[in-house]
Order: C-alpha cells, then structure tokens, then sequence
C-alpha cells in the first residue's frame, strides 16, 4: 500500500476543488497541487530508476510536491536543511547515496546571499559527484498532466519512504531509514485514535529535516484537510498566524507553546479556531497545558509521543481538563501505545517493571523500523529480540528514555538515561534537577548542565540557565535548597533573554556548553 494512494491520491480524487496547500502566499487545490506533482512525476522518470531524491528546500511549494512526486513513485525522499552548515548537507547527501537533488529558489538565494567560501561549498552540493542528474526549479516543477496510472512502479510496503539524519553521539549524522509500511501504520494507527474530520485547515510548524513535518503533511491530506505553512515572520508570531488563517489543527513542539506562555501571550479563549492540538518532540509541561487549554477552550489537547525510530509518534495522552489526575504532575503523560504498537518499562533485568518503578521504555509493533543506515553496530545495541509474557512482540527498540507506568494516566516520561550524570560521586538525574528549577524559577524556560568536567570525567556542581526570571537568582537557590540534598543544588545561576533552540526547536545543551566552556568563569550571573 502506498502512503501517496491512501493520502493525498485519494483526497484528490474525492475532493478535487478542496483546498490542499497554502504556501507562500498562495492556496492551491488537491487538482492543481496534484497536476503539478505529476510533472515532476513524469520528470522523475526519466531520471535513473529508483534512485533516491534529495531535497534541498525550505517550506515552498517545490518541496511539498518534490515529497509528493516521491512518494508517488516509491522513490525514498531525503529532505536537507538550507540552514544547515553546508559540510552537514554533503555529508547526509553522501550518506544517503541520492543521485538526484532537488532544489527551490529559496535555497538557491540563500546561496547567493552566503560568503566566497560557503558559495564553493553550496555549488559543490549541487554537483555532487553522486548526482546523474540535478532538477531545478525551472525543470522540474511543470503543468502538463501525467495520469497517476502511467509508468507508477508497483509501490511494495518494504521500500523506503524517506531516510531522515539525527544527530549521533559521534557527532556524524545517523540516518534511519523508514519502510512505506511504516509510514502506513502510522497513518492509519493515529487515525484510528484521532480521526479528524474532513477538511480542516493544519498547522506545519516543523522542519522537513524533523520527522514530525511528515506528519503534518500526511496527516493531513490523509483527511482531505489543508496544510498552512507559516511564513518566517509567521514562526515568531504564531498565535497570530493561528488566528489569521483560522487554524483547526495544531502541531508543535511542546516549547513554542510554552515561550507563548512565558510571553503573556496564551490568553483566554485568543486561539478559538483550534479544534485539536497536538504536541511531541519533549517533555510537556502541565503549567503550559492549562495556559493552552484556557486560550483554545475548544480543540482537544494531546500529547504524543516516539523516537523516529519508530515512525513520528508511538504513543498518546489526551488531557481531559475535567480528569484531576494528571494535573497533579509538573509534565504531561506520553499514555498508552497506538492501536497494535507495543510499550513496556523495563529494569536492568530485562524484566517489566512494576507499576510505578522506573525504567528503560522498549517500543515494539508495526511502526518500528529496521535500524541504522549502514550501521549493524548500532542497530544491534539500539533494537533488540526479546519475549515478555502475554506479549506477542519480539523484536523491540531500546529508546533510552526513563519511564514509569502510572495506574491510568498509563506511561509517564521522566528523562533521558543518558543524561545521568554524577556529582562527587553521586548519580544525579538532570531532569529532575529542571524539574525542580522550573517550580523554583516559576518559569518552563530553564536548562541545566553538569560543569566543570574534572580530569577523571566527572563533574563537581551543576549550573542552571533561567529566562529573564522574576525572581532573584539567590532566592531560586535558596527554593531548590528545600528540595534538593546538597550535591544537586545549582552552584551558578545564569540568566539569559532565551534559550538556544536546535534545528527542531528543542533546547540546543551543546551551545549552551559551548558557552560555559567559552566563557570559564565560576561566579553567579
């Protein structure tokens, strides 16, 4: 079954005048957004068969139908960043072995506007040795109709969808490969738990390099609704661009909402547009779900979520404003798996944990994909063969992050067991140590990080990172000091006008490391 034929093929076909896209200033119907996906269609074919697509495009319109025309034709579609250094770019685009690269206008004026250097860089991208053949704007996007029947390859659930990069602990990107049939699992799972009616206007907040934006674009097409992409000036405004463009579905980060909420911006009932909202990518904080849920008293608020290695999002917990047991927690719960999909906490053991005591989250099901790109090692580490009882799975992903069932509200995320760190020889959780620094500060904006690493690799004090706080930073120690034993306090307290945000809009630790190794100093600020 092919994600094309099951999405945006069929929503086409029922609803031809429906409108599909808005972007760039323009709204274009599943007929016209369709009749130029078959252009590209037909020139896709003529290219090597088979080969994968990179594309090298922002928002626009050439990267909505570069993904389409792909996924139509059961090519695997590699997305590449324009805002990424262009040495990351070649590296992915030689990871990935794409023979064919797809470029928007966009991209190619941010070229123009780059130095000498990066200028040789970005050409060296586009006549990358591994490129039989570069398709352009000009060439590649045309309006001749091409039946969806002609020269479609038979579209096996095995092939890849798309191969998206993360950042690995090498510090070389790590590609994982994702299966059609995952893709179709996800689609029809998280329709299953949220069927959306036919139609709505959805957000596209999200980076085609951060899996999420897969999501938000097959989600929606898969109902016959409308994506609207926000601008740039948009995606500092997004409130306003919510209530311009009557959005129906929401779809972000958990931190966009919360920065909107730190900023006075969530005021009641100011988004009454939304119909749902769904946030994944972190952890989400319960204080920020109320802000959300009195300024869109009409959408239903859920939070998801999964690593890509399992497909977008795996799990999901919706947040009844009326059900007084999850409001009792500092973040929000990740719930139960999708329909057919697998979780289960596990100790050191390898047993299931008992309600209630902390473990490795391990995912299983329909959604899981088949590992790393060229990589057994990792992938031998990463996904595991493994029987509990009752449990028909056996082949498991070992996610790395800490979890707990908790009666009812079913799976509650604590933290990251890679960021557990020790203090002078104690194991300290970071996560926790934000958790506490969040209440104390009365603000979601906040980082902490070990520092300074001593000769043996360890750390001696933990420094925290707060935005604009109300508070003196004294009197938030002298709070943590109720709460923490003395080798979790925060040594220095620094204040800052935001957090450093990734590609993905999560909290970037790696620059504020930077930052505190730059910088060298051990006094307060």
């Amino acid at each position: 079954m092919n994600p094309y034929s099951i999405s945006f093929g069929r929503a086409a076909a029922a609803t031809p005048n429906a409108p599909a896209l808005v972007v760039q200033g323009n709204t274009y119907t599943y007929a016209q957004l369709q009749a130029r996906v078959n252009g590209l269609r037909a020139a896709l074919q003529r290219c090597a068969p088979s080969a994968s697509v990179a594309i090298y495009a922002s928002r626009s319109l050439t990267a909505y139908v570069a993904v389409l025309a792909c996924v139509a034709e059961s090519r695997t579609w590699v997305p590449l960043n324009p805002s990424f250094p262009v040495a990351r770019n070649l590296r992915m685009l030689t990871l990935s072995g794409a023979r064919i690269l797809i470029v928007d206008e966009e991209a190619q004026y941010l070229q123009q506007e780059q130095d000498q250097h990066q200028q040789q860089q970005a050409t060296a991208l586009r006549e990358h040795p591994a490129l039989d053949q570069v398709l352009g704007l000009q060439d590649s996007i045309r309006s001749e109709l091409v039946t969806d029947a002609a020269h479609n390859p038979a579209a096996g659930n095995d092939h890849t969808v798309y191969l998206l990069f993360t950042s690995g602990t090498t510090g070389q990107p790590k590609g994982i490969p994702v299966a059609a049939a995952c893709l179709v699992a996800y689609l029809q799972n998280f329709s299953a738990l949220y069927p959306l009616p036919t139609g709505l206007r959805c957000s596209q907040m999200f980076d085609l390099t951060f899996d999420l934006s897969v999501h938000d674009m097959f989600v929606c097409w898969y109902h016959g609704g409308c994506l609207v992409v926000p601008t740039a000036a948009d995606l500092l405004m997004p409130l306003q661009f919510v209530r311009r463009h009557a959005i129906q579905v929401w779809f972000s980060v958990p931190s966009m909402a919360s920065l909107a909420k730190q900023s006075g911006l969530l005021r009641p009932c100011v988004l009454p547009s939304l119909q749902f909202a769904f946030f994944c990518g972190e952890a989400l904080p319960v204080s920020t779900v109320h802000a959300w849920i009195a300024a869109a008293p009409k959408a239903r608020v859920v939070n998801l979520y999964g690593p890509t290695e399992a497909t977008i999002a795996i799990t999901a917990f919706e947040m009844n404003p009326h059900d007084p047991h999850w409001q009792t927690l500092s973040v929000a719960p990740i719930g139960a798996p999708y329909p057919g999909q697998f979780a289960k906490v596990v100790d050191p053991q390898g047993n299931e944990a008992p309600d209630g005591e902390q473990g490795e989250l391990w995912l299983a099901g329909s959604q899981l994909t088949q590992g790393y790109l060229a990589d057994v090692a990792k992938t031998s580490a990463a996904f595991v063969n493994h029987v509990f009882p009752h449990c028909p799975a056996s082949r498991w992903y070992r996610t790395g992050d800490c979890a707990l069932q908790q009666g009812e509200l079913g799976l509650v995320y604590v933290g990251r067991l890679d960021r557990q760190v020790k203090i002078n020889g104690y194991r300290v959780e970071l996560q926790e140590v934000e958790h506490h620094l969040r209440r104390a500060a009365a603000t979601e904006l906040v980082a902490v990080l070990p520092y300074p690493q001593r000769s043996d690799g360890l750390y001696s004090s933990i420094v925290g990172f707060v935005v604009q706080p109300a508070l003196a930073t004294q009197t938030i120690c002298d709070r943590l000091s109720d709460h923490l034993p003395a080798y979790m306090q925060i040594a220095r307290i620094h204040t800052l006008e935001s957090l450093p945000l990734n590609a993905n809009g999560k909290v970037d630790y790696a620059q504020l490391q930077n930052w505190l190794n730059a910088k060298g100093d051990h006094a307060s600020t």
